[in-house]
């Protein structure tokens, strides 16, 4: 006599992922759909990163370089305001 159990288990290793025979292909499939996968981030996403991040890295230095003369620029500005200033009082 089988159970009600036993009879859903059967029917569960019958579907075609857990039989042994379809194993090979089904490797088969995941090392091609891996190999594909590794060839596109090799080929086309690493590339794509690495020329964004050289992109990011030049921008950010020219802002850099542009920021320090624009501080310097302000604290000329402000020493010859505070230079005129006094003159003006005196």
């Amino acid at each position: 006599m089988s159970t009600n159990f036993t009879k859903r288990a059967s029917k569960f290793f019958k579907i075609p992922q857990f039989d042994l025979l379809t194993l090979g292909a089904q490797l088969f499939g995941l090392l091609i759909s891996f190999y594909s996968f590794y060839y596109y981030c090799i080929t086309i996403s690493i590339s794509n990163f690495i020329e964004i991040k050289k992109f990011r890295t030049k921008k950010l230095t020219q802002l850099n370089t542009q920021i320090t003369k624009i501080d310097k620029d302000l604290n000329y500005n402000l020493w010859i305001n505070s230079y005129c200033y006094v003159n003006f009082i005196k």
